[in-house]
């Protein structure tokens, strides 16, 4: 089975329904709890995502070729 790419614009968009959700009055207990945990599981892929970010960010520019000013 090949890796779940993970997709940021999606993730994002899903935690923004997960929130809308969870402020909703009318979401029951038990669905808050596994929209609670939904949520975490989203945040922590994002983390993920964003510290491959900045690992490629900072790879890009420690390779940038220096100029003498």
């Amino acid at each position: 089975m090949p890796k779940k790419e993970i997709n940021y614009k999606i993730l994002s968009s899903e935690l923004d329904e997960v929130l809308v959700k969870l402020q909703d009055t009318a979401t029951n207990l038990d669905n808050a709890i596994e929209l609670y945990k939904r949520g975490q599981a989203i945040v922590k892929e994002l983390e993920t995502y964003l510290s491959q970010a900045e690992n490629v960010i900072r790879k890009l520019s420690s390779d940038k070729p220096k100029t003498n000013q």
